[in-house]
């Protein structure tokens, strides 16, 4: 088979996951090469913040597309990689905003704060699970941000559950770039596993050097194969298959290269099986083959189960066929006869292409523009296309020419990210003034040109705006937020980290009543006295937004019981944030708030010494998903098992800093295998 046919076969089968790609060897037997991403993750006890950060992101498919490159942690929100290029190289995107997830991200910054002196003694790993027991052939590790961390891989067999090491290496050094990693594995591994263990080599640096795993994927048969060489390993018979589609392939383990044909030599491997391979039975008997024996088409089956990030499940597809059909498919693409003229892509009215464009980067719209296609070009200056608008961490020179030359483009934008950007305020009013109308969602995060004169023109100009996020806006001072008042719409209000005073903030609630969700976290000033009163503002969400559904609240904030008792009243909340140390609260007023707000979905609850009620309270919960308890202390910790039990939608637990066992952390991992327990000390 040639490179050439190779391709085409991994552009039409390799990308899409999980599969599973039949091979029958003559009327009686076949085997499946099974493809699959990570179903769950574990991480039941570490000390490691690489271990921490690492492990969040891990279940599913890849999400960052551009290996080779360096991977920016900015740019991964809300589990997905949002890639912000245009033709000039800006970061920049139209892509449509994701849901940020605060609440984990501030859990992560308070474990960055609190990081203490880790051992080397130890190894640090995660437990991974994938939806079929296979036979082991190649594990692919996705590794998007200081790769090389991991040293170990162990799995686990099916039947007698012990732990066999795959691979070992001393960790090398490696470029920072991302890549995909494929370690070659010890064989023959004549056990099926879908439990991995990752470990990872202990480092006592900073937080900034945890690595980062996109995805996993474990490939594997469902029968024990082997090499028709006895003296050939099935790892050397890959390698052999490699080289000859890409004689140059010398790192084996760095696939970053020639990522296309990342698994070329697999799929080379089923399309020619009786050559290379025999299928062993459970007694580890060979099965011999007639020479004459015809390789049949692989067949492809969905993985029971499986389903995206976005809750779609993948539909059945013939994804291996005959290298005819992949022959004629080839020359359909590459014949330019009249005939074929009609599938051209030109052919299509303009509201389909419209569509299409609506779902491509600015990288693609800089290749289109490539094309030297007039009705493209012109189709592509479509006010349409540009709703959304993210130009995050831009340079202020940069940000000058972006500002002027999407002026014209943004008729209709709707929402507008531009944190950690640095620009002038009056090209950002100007721009508001051409461009700001009909804008819903604005976020202005760790923007340091922001200030009074910016508010007052979003006052006048955004009467729409559902969503502002200010976080880290220092420059704005409270007078500068009376502008606010001007609004009425608003429905998502981030406060973090800035000057607001408890009556300002007050009035603005008061003029917004459809708030919904309200991160606040005052900056302090010289003296106490321009700290805010929580409970005040607690009171007045009571009375003005009954909609509230998030608060966010600092660790460090003054909530009483009298403030708990005014959130209770706030029936929609769910999502809460708040710190009980030190403050006069009472068992009543924690418990009526946990039994008032029964769509709560995600707790967070720091210094407290919980009691048995409170417990009990937080049981009845049942739309719970996520808890979070930071330096939270409790006599009997085995006791949590009760909310293991009693709420059936929990996904993921925290404890950050409490007193918490590995005997019983282990025991919850067997016993509810569907909740990820998280714990750092």
């Amino acid at each position: 088979m040639t490179t050439h046919n190779h391709q085409s076969i991994y552009c039409e089968s390799c990308s899409r996951y999980p599969y599973v790609g039949r091979v029958s060897v003559g009327e009686e037997d076949s085997v499946n090469f099974i493809y699959q991403f990570v179903k769950k993750r574990y991480v039941t006890h570490h000390r490691n913040l690489s271990v921490f950060f690492t492990a969040s992101d891990i279940i599913g498919p890849s999400k960052f597309q551009n290996y080779g490159e360096l991977f920016n942690p900015s740019c991964f929100c809300g589990g997905k990689y949002v890639e912000r290029k245009n033709i000039d190289g800006i970061k920049i995107s139209i892509s449509p905003w994701q849901n940020r997830n605060f609440l984990k991200r501030h859990i992560f910054g308070i474990v960055a704060l609190h990081t203490l002196k880790q051992t080397t003694s130890e190894n640090k790993y995660i437990d991974i699970e994938f939806h079929e027991a296979v036979y082991p052939i190649r594990i692919c590790i996705y590794e998007i941000y200081n790769p090389g961390r991991v040293t170990q891989i162990c799995a686990q067999d099916s039947d007698n559950k012990e732990w066999i090491q795959l691979w070992n290496e001393s960790s090398h050094i490696v470029p920072p770039t991302s890549r995909l990693f494929s370690p070659p594995l010890s064989h023959p591994c004549n056990f099926k596993t879908k439990m991995l263990r990752l470990i990872f080599k202990q480092y006592n640096s900073p937080p900034a050097s945890y690595t980062k795993l996109d995805a996993v994927m474990l490939i594997g048969t469902s029968k024990l194969i082997i090499s028709r060489n006895p003296n050939e390993s099935l790892t050397n018979l890959l390698k052999r298959i490699k080289c000859m589609y890409s004689p140059h392939h010398d790192n084996v383990h760095n696939l970053t290269a020639d990522l296309k044909s990342a698994h070329l030599d697999i799929v080379h491997l089923q399309q020619n099986f009786p050559e290379y391979c025999i299928i062993c039975n459970s007694d580890m008997r060979r099965i011999t083959y007639k020479s004459n024996l015809k390789h049949k088409k692989v067949s492809q089956e969905v993985i029971p189960g499986y389903v995206q990030p976005l809750g779609q499940k993948y539909s059945r597809r013939i994804l291996l066929k005959s290298y005819s059909n992949y022959a004629k498919r080839m020359k359909l693409f590459s014949d330019e006869s009249k005939e074929l003229s009609r599938y051209s892509l030109s052919a299509l009215p303009n509201e389909i292409l419209l569509k299409i464009f609506k779902n491509l980067d600015l990288a693609t719209f800089g290749r289109v523009r490539e094309l030297n296609n007039r009705r493209f070009n012109n189709l592509l200056q479509d006010p349409e296309l540009y709703t959304c608008l993210n130009m995050q961490n831009i340079s202020l020179t940069d940000m000058h020419i972006l500002f002027r030359g999407f002026t014209a483009l943004c008729k209709y934008l709707r929402q507008l990210d531009l944190a950690e950007s640095n620009f002038d305020v009056n090209d950002f009013i100007n721009f508001l003034d051409n461009c700001g109308r009909r804008l819903t969602h604005l976020r202005l995060s760790c923007c340091k040109s922001v200030d009074s004169r910016a508010l007052l023109k979003i006052s006048e100009i955004c009467k729409n705006l559902k969503e502002l996020d200010l976080s880290h806006c220092s420059r704005i001072d409270d007078e500068g937020f009376s502008y606010l008042q001007k609004l009425n719409s608003l429905e998502s209000l981030n406060l973090w980290n800035t000057y607001i005073k408890t009556q300002r903030l007050c009035k603005i609630l008061q003029r917004n009543q459809r708030m919904r969700e309200l991160l606040l976290s005052p900056r302090l000033a010289v003296t106490n006295v321009d700290v805010i009163n929580i409970d005040a503002v607690a009171m007045e969400l009571r009375n003005s937004c009954h909609n509230l559904e998030a608060i966010y609240l600092p660790v460090t904030c003054d909530l009483t019981s009298q403030g708990l008792n005014a959130l209770a009243n706030c029936k929609n909340l769910r999502k809460v944030q708040f710190s009980l140390f030190s403050c006069p609260i009472t068992d009543d007023s924690l418990n009526r708030l946990l039994s008032c707000c029964q769509r709560l979905e995600e707790i967070f609850l720091s210094p407290i010494v919980l009691t048995d009620r409170n417990l009990e309270f937080l049981a009845q919960c049942k739309n719970l998903k996520k808890l979070f308890f930071l330096k939270v202390e409790y006599e009997g910790p085995d006791k949590y098992s009760v909310i293991f039990k009693q709420c059936p939608k929990l996904q993921e637990f925290y404890f950050l800093f409490c007193k918490i066992s590995d005997d019983l952390v282990n025991e919850w991992k067997k016993r509810y295998p569907h909740v990820s327990v998280y714990t750092y000390y």
